[in-house]
């Protein structure tokens, strides 16, 4: 799986144990927010690198927090209840018991539906006040910040996950699916340069290939023979299937037009080199939003869109 696909998985599996804790305390079935302090004590650990024990097993005296981490001066209470007078007891209880002398932030980890506090601080500003903005965490807060993860470390939580929760990872797309969806994608993304600059030339498939690239047609024929045995169904499932609008796939052959013309001009009407030069671009871009590829469904898909006349589109002027 790529980070997209970790991120997914991790979003997914937090979210079902959150409606999980939401649904069995409804129906008075508390004993999930028992077993949750240690599964969010090692999942902290895991991500942040927290030094978190359980503290209920170490000391029935810090009833305000579940979690403690001393070496990072840090306190977490996991809760399901996000209600304000929750978190003024909790606040409370930290500061009647000092607990703001060993741990200098204290977070509130709501682990059903959280709710958020018109108040912007809780506590008492001579002793400790906690930040109702950025302490008190839900499933969407965790969800960011483990976003920030390096992606060897989003494997290793999403594993954590999987592993604790019984679930089953999604079944991995396979790389030539993906990456022609990716592609698209990125091609048809709205915020793209080119939007509106695409030609309106009407295609003419056999000028393009046996006259305007007449020097260059047998190799053109060649590649595009070899890669469909490997690509074509592929690409015919996706543009069938998938969940891609057929705007997406207009614009995206609109934008392959400008782009790829702009292109070739570069390379002295060269389309080797050219179609060379716009899977190296596209495939820089595909590795830059940490997506997974393969090349050479990259290179179909161009390839592909040339004999559609989305590529290099057909000019009066001839090649050779």
């Amino acid at each position: 799986m790529n980070r997209h696909e970790y991120i997914q998985q991790i979003i997914k599996s937090l979210t079902w144990l959150s409606t999980e804790v939401s649904v069995s305390n409804s129906m008075n079935f508390t004993d999930i927010n028992v077993h949750s302090e240690n599964f969010y004590r090692d999942l902290l650990n895991l991500a942040f690198d927290y030094e978190l024990v359980n503290i209920n097993i170490l000391d029935q005296n810090a009833a305000a927090i579940d979690l403690g981490d001393e070496k990072n001066s840090i306190a977490i209470q996991i809760t399901s209840t996000s209600g304000l007078v929750k978190t003024t007891h909790t606040v409370t209880k930290f500061i009647d018991k000092k607990l703001y002398q060993k741990y200098g932030r204290l977070i509130i980890l709501n682990i059903g539906e959280k709710v958020d506090h018109r108040a912007s601080k809780v506590g008492d500003a001579s002793a400790y006040e906690l930040d109702t903005k950025s302490d008190i965490w839900g499933i969407k807060e965790l969800s960011a910040k483990i976003n920030n993860l390096p992606t060897p470390r989003l494997k290793q939580v999403c594993d954590f996950l999987n592993e604790e929760l019984h679930m089953k990872p999604v079944g991995a797309v396979p790389k030539n699916v993906s990456t022609i969806i990716n592609l698209i994608e990125l091609i048809s993304d709205e915020e793209h340069p080119e939007v509106g600059n695409g030609c309106l030339e009407e295609p003419f498939p056999t000028e393009k290939i046996y006259k305007r690239f007449a020097d260059h047609s047998v190799f053109l024929e060649k590649e595009y023979l070899t890669l469909y045995q490997d690509y074509g169904a592929v690409l015919d499932s996706v543009e069938k299937e998938a969940d891609i609008s057929p705007v997406k796939l207009r614009r995206a052959a609109q934008h392959l037009k400008s782009f790829s013309d702009s292109v070739l001009t570069e390379c002295n009407a060269d389309p080797k080199v050219a179609i060379n030069k716009i899977v190296e671009y596209f495939t820089n871009a595909l590795q830059s939003k940490g997506c997974g590829f393969d090349t050479g469904a990259v290179e179909f898909y161009i390839i592909k869109q040339l004999i559609m006349c989305n590529v290099f589109p057909n000019k009066e002027a001839s090649n050779g």
